[in-house]
């Protein structure tokens, strides 16, 4: 758990609080060490579970989306240690995060950047390792690293294997679904069959928005403008359904809603993303849809 950085003027504790880390105050951190020392005889594994486990998910929910240099050594080194110190065998205590849970979250940490540092060749091997030990979360961002080539060379039917194991696995998940839907529409690593395909997202969105659960609502949230789009797409070309402007100005305007949306709150572009230039793009197909039902009024029923 040592923290290798450079800065000399500031210890660690005053850096986290720098950090602004949330519930997590410098007297707590401060009294790790002391706790540490007064448990001789707890095991290793439990040490970190107990202390740098508890300490490390409070710093992530506290943090927000900005996480300092030394409390992201903090959150790394803890699932470090969890991965080390683990107990082997069938029979193993209940732990707050398990080796598999600690690999699959490095990997996601590693993938994204979140911890400052983005590596996607560390995070497929993370994912690589937490997927052999049966890990279903790795098992699918496995599949995004074969598909988009992140850490490891493009192979989309590697991709489509690993989503198919999460969602025979786990067939109610919205996610594991979602993909196997892509594979299908795009005809990556299967027959394109795109009927099945828009079925599936048809079903997926109708499932979504009428749980009640926190996650299938968190997972409509983040997904619901790929989601729209893949349908605005298929109902303007007739792509697995009968085509139909009408509809497909539907979800065109509801496209229109997100991107206005991210421009007043601010969301940041990517080299891969411009919020800017997808409402610009759904402004046109939206321009040509109404044009075409305002022409020929059957259109309306297609």
């Amino acid at each position: 758990m040592d923290d290798s950085d450079d800065d000399e003027e500031m210890s660690f504790e005053e850096s986290l609080q720098y950090d602004k880390l949330g519930e997590v105050t410098v007297d707590e951190l401060q009294s790790i060490e002391k706790q540490i020392a007064e448990q001789a005889d707890m095991p290793e594994w439990a040490v970190v579970q107990q202390f740098f486990v508890d300490t490390a998910k409070r710093i992530m929910t506290g943090s927000g989306s900005v996480i300092g240099r030394r409390a992201s050594s903090f959150v790394r080194g803890a699932l470090e240690e969890v991965i080390r110190t683990a107990p082997n065998g069938e029979d193993l205590p209940q732990m707050q995060v398990d080796p598999t849970t600690a690999m699959t979250l490095l990997g996601s940490y590693y993938y994204d950047g979140t911890l400052g540092e983005q590596d996607y060749r560390r995070a497929f091997e993370y994912y690589e390792r937490a997927a052999s030990r049966g890990g279903v979360r790795a098992m699918l961002n496995l599949g995004y690293c074969y598909q988009y080539g992140h850490g490891t060379e493009r192979d989309r039917e590697k991709a489509c294997d690993c989503y198919n194991v999460v969602y025979l696995a786990e067939p109610s998940d919205p996610e594991a679904r979602y993909k196997m839907a892509d594979m299908f529409f795009n005809g990556y690593g299967v027959p394109r069959n795109e009927r099945v395909a828009v079925r599936a997202y048809l079903e997926i969105l109708h499932a979504v928005t009428m749980a009640e659960d926190e996650e299938s609502n968190s997972w409509f949230e983040a997904n619901k403008e790929s989601l729209y789009r893949r349908l605005a797409l298929a109902y303007r070309d007739g792509r697995g359904v009968k085509r139909s402007p009408l509809k497909a100005l539907g979800y065109y305007e509801k496209l229109e809603v997100i991107h206005y949306r991210d421009l007043a709150q601010g969301r940041r572009d990517t080299p891969y993303y411009s919020t800017a230039k997808h409402l610009d793009d759904v402004q046109k197909e939206i321009a040509k849809l109404r044009k075409e039902l305002d022409e020929d009024p059957t259109a309306a029923a297609l």
